[in-house]
């Protein structure tokens, strides 16, 4: 089994939660890659409308495609723009009522898992990792406030952003395609999003880092090719955007080796890509598709449940990252250690480690920090100034870490004593250390 002690089959999902649109992929304990969910069984429409719609003066709601259809005929209220809306914590009003935009976001992201019934019950579910496109600070709030109000069967809830779902799908595939930089390019009629993936082979582990670029050119509405028009303004349209995109994609591949382009979202859909493509295809493999995000997601969510086995060769140093080692020198059974304190890799918001040591006689506590970027290691002192003399191996320290943003380590020491004979004082030496 790859995950989980029953020898139930069981699945993890990887949500891909959009202010448009939303996806639901799922990885069976007995499968290698994950299958992403369809809203119509036997086609690949995975696209899940991140839409409600409340019937007029009934109280009764739908969700994605079926509350489209109800508002397109005209027979309820339309709620979108859910994730925007329980970001800033503004009431949506829905006809003549307001609403808790983290209820309304809580009730599509639970109305959105009954789909799954279709292939198997929530019970089954081991862990479920949400993928957003932007994952600051207020998007963990939000998330944590629906994840809670859901009352999910398991605990292994976990999030990141669109840039680690990417990597995490690419460390799957073929070697072959992530032999040089890696594009994903994500256009939805509006906003095209560049993801660069590149991996420096010269540090061990391999540093993986992902720069987003996004460019509004191609913001010519989804109405200029979705809708009835003309042949030959259609015609027209899509030589624009063939040649906006062409433009991007040259100034994007200018002097570096790409091995991979992979074309994501709906609006790469309508077959305009002539010039660009024939650009991107040459000495490049380029695939199409719209469910990479949620893959990856998944494939995120089986690897953190059973220990990122197999992906020690790598580390992602995105922009949620811990781009650093921070460690101490210990001595354990007379010997001198490394105590890792936390690793390069993890989420800012998810660094937090606490943990008790016996103080020497210096009063002084030394915190290394190597830099996975290229930057000179250091070492960072705490002065315990004012610790209580005591006699050697008697004086017992906690010691807890987490971080207050992506650059910051705070570091907490508080004072413990040793048991009766030498009672701790309660004192607490605080530091940030800039990383």
């Amino acid at each position: 089994m790859l995950f989980g002690n029953s020898d139930t089959k069981r699945f993890v999902l990887g949500y891909d939660l959009g202010d448009k649109v939303s996806q639901i992929s799922y990885l069976a304990s007995d499968a290698d890659m994950p299958e992403t969910l369809s809203v119509l069984a036997g086609s690949e429409l995975y696209n899940i409308p991140t839409v409600l719609c409340k019937r007029k003066d009934v109280n009764q709601w739908f969700f994605g495609k079926e509350a489209v259809r109800h508002i397109e005929n005209g027979d309820g209220y339309e709620v979108k723009g859910l994730i925007t809306a329980a970001k800033e914590g503004k009431t949506i009003m829905v006809g003549d009522n307001e609403y808790d935009p983290i209820a309304l976001l809580t009730l599509f992201v639970k109305r959105s898992f009954s789909l799954l019934t279709m292939e198997f019950s929530m019970e089954y579910v081991e862990g479920i990792m949400f993928t957003t496109e932007d994952l600051d600070h207020r998007m963990v709030q939000v998330l944590n406030a629906v994840t809670g109000a859901l009352e999910l069967q398991t605990s292994n809830i976990f999030y990141q952003s669109h840039e680690e779902s990417f990597y995490n799908y690419m460390l799957y595939q073929p070697e072959d395609l992530t032999r040089h930089s890696v594009l994903a390019c994500d256009y939805d009629f509006e906003k095209l999003s560049v993801y660069e993936m590149d991996f420096n082979y010269r540090t061990r582990p391999v540093v993986a880092t992902i720069t987003r670029s996004v460019y509004n050119e191609l913001d010519y509405g989804i109405d200029a090719l979705t809708k009835e028009s003309d042949a030959a303004y259609f015609h027209r349209m899509c030589e624009r955007l063939d040649n906006e995109f062409l433009s991007i994609m040259q100034r994007v591949c200018e002097e570096k080796i790409i091995s991979t382009v992979f074309l994501l979202g709906d609006g790469f859909g309508e077959k305009w890509t002539r010039s660009s493509l024939e650009f991107l295809c040459r000495t490049r493999r380029v695939f199409q598709g719209n469910n990479l995000f949620s893959k990856g997601a998944s494939i995120a969510a089986r690897e953190r449940i059973r220990g990122l086995e197999g992906t020690g060769r790598f580390v992602f140093l995105g922009e949620d990252k811990l781009k650093a080692n921070l460690g101490m020198k210990l001595l354990k059974c007379g010997t001198e250690v490394y105590y890792a304190l936390l690793d390069a890799g993890v989420n800012w918001y998810e660094a937090h480690t606490g943990f008790d040591i016996i103080m020497d006689q210096s009063g002084i506590l030394n915190i290394e920090v190597t830099p996975l970027t290229g930057g000179s290691p250091k070492v960072v002192q705490l002065y315990l100034n004012g610790l209580t003399k005591r006699p050697v191996g008697t004086t017992r320290l906690h010691i807890a870490i987490d971080m207050g943003s992506v650059n910051e380590v705070n570091v907490r020491v508080t004072d413990l004593g040793f048991g009766e004979l030498f009672p701790g004082t309660g004192k607490v030496w605080e530091q940030t250390i800039e990383v």
